[in-house]
């Protein structure tokens, strides 16, 4: 497409100077050899799926009237045969430079067009980019250039200015991050199903109201949660607990009997009816609440007053003194937490504990699809092992895994070995930093060393991995020597 508008641009000038007269003197003036000019830089360089070309020329010869010289950059693949054209840089002379901005203008919207002043050096930067292609990578950047004259046009050779530029290849090694498989456990898996309920009472009372507000939907939490452990098959309920709080206002003696009483009552309800019949509640008036409060207030910066209000909360005061305290000193504050947080406090924390059996590796896959939490590192390790040879598969068991156990040493290290392998340092770090220590970790801390670029903290953790036992050590110091320093 493009040969075809530089040959309608050569017929246009072409054609716009065939009413001059060829004077001998005129015609004297075409360019015979090539024209003289020098690139003083030229780069590529592949930037977000573009390359981009940037030239620094120095134009020194001048056009002579009714001339041009165009200049053509072009990235050449000269063994496939390939080639991407460039915006095309015009040189004019003075009535040539007018001529192309009244009738080339429009057809060449991104060529960069000078005019070129006779006796004048003419300096000038040309900077365009072109989509990349992989074929690019061993092309060369060239500038043809072509001149036209009052009745010709004349190719007048090319420039090769070099391609992409080569870095010094290093050897980059294969790294052996190594992980440890959790020991076998033979003991009780213990879990818990844990929720909170919001249940509102009659001022002073204590007795359970089942269609009293919200108790409907708070008491339905309750018995979803019971449902979600009676309903497995897998597991045996060994008791349930249940702590009621009361808010911080009022006084202390009165809100402490109103939470033994109201825990008491609903213990004494879910085992009278379906919710929790049959199963063994342990049950605790907690009083007033705040450590909750305490904890509100620092996870919360827009509590008006709010660092007054923390600092009377987490003060040595009786809660009653506090409350007075709040009150009087704190009046926005107060009646902020009053209307805004205190009901959040009055809650009822439940918890059923039960235990779980152990499970073969084809129940295990059936269970972790269900109730992943069921299963012990051992149990998922040993499911993720059944697909060593699918990476995506086992990469996703782990990382499920890592969010049941976020803090286990075994997980972490394992956690640890995938991101080296992918190359994340700062991600294999934070890992790391979860792990016990062991001779692995030392050995992954090296390599998390390497991917930073200190080879030589790399080789001395390595080494010491290596005396402490660890194989793979060995194979690393042989890659590690293969490094060209």
């Amino acid at each position: 497409m493009k040969s075809y508008k530089i040959i309608k641009l050569l017929l246009c000038l072409l054609l716009a100077q065939a009413s001059v007269a060829l004077a001998d003197d005129v015609r004297q003036f075409s360019p015979k050899y090539d024209y003289v000019m020098t690139v003083n830089r030229s780069t590529m360089a592949v930037v977000d799926s573009n390359v981009v070309v940037s030239m620094q020329i120095t134009a020194i010869q001048d056009v002579p009237a009714l001339q041009s010289v165009v200049l053509s950059p072009e990235i050449v693949d000269t063994v496939n045969m390939r080639k991407a054209e460039l915006p095309l840089i015009f040189l004019n002379s003075k009535n040539q430079h007018v001529y192309f901005e009244r009738d080339l203008k429009n057809d060449y919207p991104e060529a960069l067009a000078l005019r070129k002043k006779n006796g004048k050096n003419l300096d000038f930067e040309y900077l365009r980019t072109v989509k990349y292609e992989s074929w690019m990578d061993d092309a060369v950047l060239k500038l043809r250039l072509l001149s036209c004259s009052c009745n010709r046009q004349k190719d007048r050779g090319e420039i090769v200015l070099g391609g992409f530029p080569k870095e010094e290849k290093v050897y980059k090694p294969e790294l052996y991050p190594v992980y440890l498989l959790p020991p076998a456990d033979k003991s009780v898996k213990v879990r818990e199903e844990k929720g909170s309920a919001y249940l509102c009472f009659v001022v002073n009372k204590w007795d359970i109201k089942p269609d009293y507000m919200s108790n409907p939907t708070e008491l339905q939490k309750i018995h979803n949660s019971v449902n979600i452990v009676k309903n497995d098959s897998n597991v045996t309920i060994q008791k349930m607990t249940i702590d009621g709080y009361a808010s911080p206002e009022g006084g202390f003696a009165h809100n402490t009997m109103l939470s033994e009483n109201r825990t008491n009552s609903l213990k004494a309800y879910l085992q009278s009816t379906g919710i929790a019949k049959g199963i063994k509640i342990q049950a605790s008036g907690r009083g007033e609440n705040w450590d909750g409060f305490i904890k509100y207030l620092r996870n919360h910066g827009d509590v008006p007053q709010r660092e007054k209000l923390l600092s009377i909360a987490t003060g040595s005061n009786t809660p009653d003194d506090k409350e007075k305290r709040m009150r009087n000193e704190t009046p926005q504050g107060y009646a902020y937490v009053l209307k805004n947080v205190f009901p959040e406090l009055r809650c009822t924390n439940y918890n059923v504990i039960y235990t779980v059996r152990p499970f073969t590796v084809e129940e295990s896959e059936v269970v972790f699809e269900t109730r992943p939490i069921n299963l012990n590192l051992n149990e998922i390790y040993k499911l993720a092992d059944k697909y060593s040879n699918n990476q995506e598969k086992y990469n996703s068991i782990i990382r499920k895994a890592y969010l049941l156990y976020p803090n286990d040493s075994y997980i972490n290290l394992t956690m640890a070995y995938l991101s080296i392998k992918k190359g994340e340092a700062d991600e294999a770090a934070e890992y790391l930093s979860k792990v016990k220590n062991c001779p692995e970790k030392t050995m992954n801390e090296g390599l998390v060393a390497y991917l930073k670029g200190d080879l030589d903290k790399a080789i001395q953790l390595v080494n010491q991995a290596k005396s402490q036992g660890v194989p793979e050590a060995t194979r690393q110091l042989e890659e590690f020597g293969k490094i060209k320093k």
